[in-house]
């Protein structure tokens, strides 16, 4: 048998979105193409895993913000203590999502702080591609 650490390090740790579908209160939701789930301004109760399909979140003079399979999205206004969400949120593909409720969001954090280093991996590597897109317009 291998060290621990060994053991360890090639072991996988489970996705953020992986975390979430497993926790108690989670609840699972398909929606056809087209289906809202979410407006801006209704109150921010939950964070959302995709499954499945493709969401796009939308505010007038916001832009466009898109998510996929094996994404979790509307963290930023559960992390920034908003009380509405800041844009809507509609179903550009059938979906199949998760939708976890905010305090168990926050005690899944505290079970696996590491599910915040995969949440920031991701972000800043969305910052970066919208950063590189940005290149080609000037």
């Amino acid at each position: 048998m291998g060290e621990p650490s060994a053991l360890i390090a090639t072991s996988p740790l489970p996705s953020p979105v992986e975390l979430i579908a497993e926790h108690a209160h989670a609840d699972q939701h398909t929606v056809p193409t087209g289906a809202i789930l979410f407006r801006r301004s209704e109150p921010v109760q939950a964070i959302y895993a995709l499954e499945r399909g493709l969401v796009e979140l939308s505010a007038p003079g916001a832009g466009r913000l898109r998510y996929g399979a094996g994404e979790v999205f509307f963290y930023e206004d559960l992390a920034g203590n908003r009380l509405h969400h800041s844009r809507d949120a509609r179903a550009l593909t059938p979906v199949a999502f998760v939708r976890l409720p905010r305090i168990s969001f926050l005690e899944l954090v505290h079970r696996h702080p590491t599910m915040v280093l995969s949440l920031l991996e991701r972000q800043h590597s969305r910052l970066r591609e919208q950063r590189l897109d940005a290149c080609h317009f000037y």
